[in-house]
């Protein structure tokens, strides 16, 4: 068995289509077909079954595929390893983000990209379940978001710092002056929410569930940060962001919410008792240094 025929496995599987499978590997459709049957003679077993309108693994076949995957991701976990002897000067890692955790990340990702000009940095910006799903599956390095209401067995969280949700508003806005500011209060101003599955979103929903909710003058929601923030700056509208998430911004400005349950916790996310890339761990310091983070997770990183 041969790690080139699980490859060729896997992505069958996940394709379900020799056509497509080959074509994504970058070989003929008859060499596909030669590696599978090869394959399928070894283990004596039928992986696959088809008929003129579709094709679908058989039992052994998906009993085969958790395995294979976990070879597959052993064997570029190999292949990390040889890079970080190289001294970072190659390699690549996936970074994910969730969408109000994004601003806080342009500082390390230039300066990352000046100090290691030989690594390939990938990022991702999607809700955080999205982002722990993708972690699971091993399709990101680590995850950077606000920490989650509720921990995942198999995923380990760590505080990078402490912020708030707060009401941001146009520097020139009514409120922009209060030391903090009501949802009594809120009711009398126009409000644009970020879309539900962000997490200051998913904050606010949940101290809404948890008092006796107040009736807020929704108007819109919207689900990119940069265009919610412009919006706001240049109107009388009031949205729902972290302290942090608007740290670098002129136009707006950050208004605590008098309740005590507002506080976010920005996080990076890693898989339990599982090997960091080196690259990963230099790009995780960076962020720390750059945003005076909590030093205690410098050690973590060393």
């Amino acid at each position: 068995m041969e790690l080139r025929q699980l490859k060729y496995f896997v992505t069958t599987a996940e394709k379900l289509n020799f056509s497509e499978a080959a074509r994504t590997l970058f070989i003929t459709q008859s060499t596909l077909s030669q590696q599978i049957a090869s394959l399928e003679r070894e283990l004596d077993v039928k992986l696959f079954e088809r008929n003129k309108h579709k094709m679908w693994l058989t039992d052994m076949g998906n009993a085969l595929l958790p395995s294979a995957l976990r070879i597959l991701q052993d064997a570029n976990a190999c292949l990390d390893n040889i890079q970080d002897v190289k001294g970072l000067y190659c390699g690549e890692i996936n970074i994910g983000t969730s969408y109000t955790f994004s601003p806080l990340l342009q500082d390390t990702v230039l300066e990352f990209m000046k100090d290691y000009p030989g690594i390939r940095l990938n990022i991702y910006c999607k809700s955080m379940e999205e982002l722990l799903d993708m972690l699971i599956h091993r399709q990101i390095d680590a995850a950077l978001s606000y920490k989650p209401l509720e921990g995942k067995a198999n995923i380990e969280s760590h505080i990078l710092f402490d912020s708030s949700l707060c009401a941001i508003v146009s520097k020139d806005h009514i409120l922009a002056k209060e030391k903090n500011v009501s949802f009594r209060t809120l009711e009398n101003h126009l409000i644009c929410l970020p879309a539900k599955g962000m997490q200051a979103r998913s904050t606010l929903d949940n101290i809404l569930d948890s008092i006796n909710q107040p009736r807020l003058d929704i108007r819109l929601e919207i689900n990119d940060i940069n265009f919610l923030l412009r919006l706001v700056a240049r109107s009388k509208l009031v949205t729902f962001l972290s302290r942090a998430t608007v740290i670098n911004c002129t136009d707006v400005v950050a208004v605590p919410i008098a309740y005590c349950e507002c506080n976010m916790q920005g996080s990076f996310h890693v898989i339990k008792d599982s090997y960091m890339k080196q690259a990963t761990k230099a790009f995780l310091k960076k962020l720390c240094e750059n945003k005076d983070f909590s030093m205690g997770m410098l050690s973590f990183l060393q």
